[in-house]
């Protein structure tokens, strides 16, 4: 595994934490899928944040977020990246997506990037763009550009 040289900015979500949300994600669930707008309303109802759910779907379940038919696919990485800030970048995308529905919002368990976290990836029909290490802007623009 490649490990960044520098420190964490963030904490990891509890394993246990993300399981329990990985089986309230499995009562929503469709065919092995979560609506994005279903995962939106039970965080808003639960008080929790959104990227805590996306990081549950690859680390806790068997689950995937449904891509519906998005031009666009975001693979954010939810595994060692939540140390270097992709939680915010995932609650960030979920904002965004609110607004253009352009996208889908696909969390990974990793993206091999360990060392360049936050890492994103944004797949269409441009091929793939890697950002690594991601950041909030980085990912407006790669939007603007590509949407």
């Amino acid at each position: 595994m490649k490990v960044p040289t520098r420190s964490p900015t963030h904490e990891d979500v509890d394993m246990r934490r993300l399981a329990s949300m990985g089986l309230e994600l499995e009562e929503i669930a469709v065919d092995d899928a979560v609506a994005l707008p279903a995962m939106i309303e039970l965080a808003e109802d639960r008080g929790r944040p959104v990227s805590h759910y996306l990081a549950a779907v690859p680390l806790a379940t068997e689950l995937r977020v449904d891509a519906g038919t998005a031009p666009l696919a975001i693979k954010v990485c939810a595994g060692t990246c939540q140390r270097y800030g992709a939680l915010d970048l995932m609650d960030h995308l979920v904002e965004k997506w609110g607004a253009a529905k352009t996208f889908a919002i696909v969390p990974v368990t990793c993206l091999d990037r360990c060392d360049q976290g936050p890492a994103c990836e944004v797949h269409g029909s441009h091929g793939q763009l890697v950002l690594a290490p991601a950041t909030t802007a980085s990912l407006d623009e790669a939007l603007a550009e590509l949407a």
